[in-house]
């Protein structure tokens, strides 16, 4: 091993106050260099970090979702959309039971087949949702209706030894209409119509 350039400056004021005579070849014994014995260790290879697929990551809430109004009917509509890839991929039903009114037919029907996914430990990758158009309009107070153009992605179900159980290959482009109502306090999506799209 080298020696430091604090060892080596130690060496030299070693030989300084002793004189020439002690730091000469004769009186200084040679000191063997230390044997080190080690068995190469490999070095392990770095464990990929897996990638969150983007369904999977929760979509941010609108801040238009505060407004009782068209736009905040519309920040709404687009919101449980975006929620129904991220149902699926991750089971987490908690912001779509918020959002759903309890007679839903078409949030119930989600719901009941995002837990029997999950009871079965089937996973979905894909189904990622492109909006193209959203439009809304006031019925009553506190009452819209709006409809959703938008294209669904690949999707795929796998078992939960990751066997492709079924899949989508190809997009579908799609028009989902929406009842909304507005109680005050959040929206609820009382029902979604879906249509393909002409």
């Amino acid at each position: 091993m080298r020696p430091s350039r604090g060892t080596a400056a130690l060496l030299i004021g070693a030989c300084a106050v002793g004189g020439l005579a002690g730091c000469t070849r004769d009186s200084v014994e040679p000191t063997p260099a230390p044997t080190v014995s080690s068995s190469p260790t490999a070095t392990p290879s770095p464990t990929p970090t897996p990638t969150t697929p983007p369904e999977a990551i929760a979509p941010e809430r609108p801040a238009a979702m505060d407004e009782i109004s068209v736009a905040g009917a519309e920040a709404a509509a687009t919101y449980f959309m975006q929620l129904y890839p991220y149902a699926y991929a991750t089971g987490d039903l908690t912001e779509w039971r918020n959002l759903s009114d309890p007679e839903c037919v078409f949030c119930n029907s989600v719901v009941l087949n995002v837990e029997e996914q999950v009871a079965a430990g089937h996973s979905s990758t894909g189904s990622r949702m492109d909006v193209h158009e959203v439009f809304a309009w006031e019925i009553s107070v506190g009452r819209y209706g709006a409809t959703v153009n938008a294209t669904e992605g690949p999707s795929m179900e796998l078992d939960a030894s990751g066997e492709l159980v079924s899949q989508r290959l190809t997009p579908e482009t799609n028009e989902l209409t929406y009842a909304l109502a507005h109680d005050g306090t959040a929206w609820r999506v009382l029902e979604v119509g879906v249509e393909p799209a002409s």
